[in-house]
């Protein structure tokens, strides 16, 4: 993953559950901020089979606090059975920083 900065909108989050995304009905990704608080983003399915998903940046506010973040996926399928994926954490820094 390349350096993600704070308050940047170009940017695409392509997640590999690992499970087959076959009768989903929802799928989120969840992000903890550095400061405990959370946010979800829906997400859109690229691979069903292969489990690809991802998700857009929209708005400035999306990132917009810089420091450690972890991110993982929620699937809800049309039966209600749940699936949680495994949570990566991430950098975000402060525009003009290395």
């Amino acid at each position: 993953m390349k350096h993600i900065y704070k308050g940047k909108t170009k940017l695409r989050i392509q997640i590999d559950t690992k499970c087959d995304l076959s009768g989903y009905e929802e799928i989120n990704v969840i992000a903890k901020k550095p400061d405990d608080t959370t946010k979800t983003f829906p997400a859109v399915v690229k691979d069903i089979e292969n489990g690809l998903i991802f998700f857009d940046i929209q708005e400035e506010t999306d990132f917009d606090v810089s420091g450690w973040w972890t991110l993982w996926p929620e699937v809800r399928f049309d039966d209600d059975r749940t699936a949680c994926g495994r949570a990566t954490k991430f950098f975000v820094y402060e525009s003009g920083s290395v």
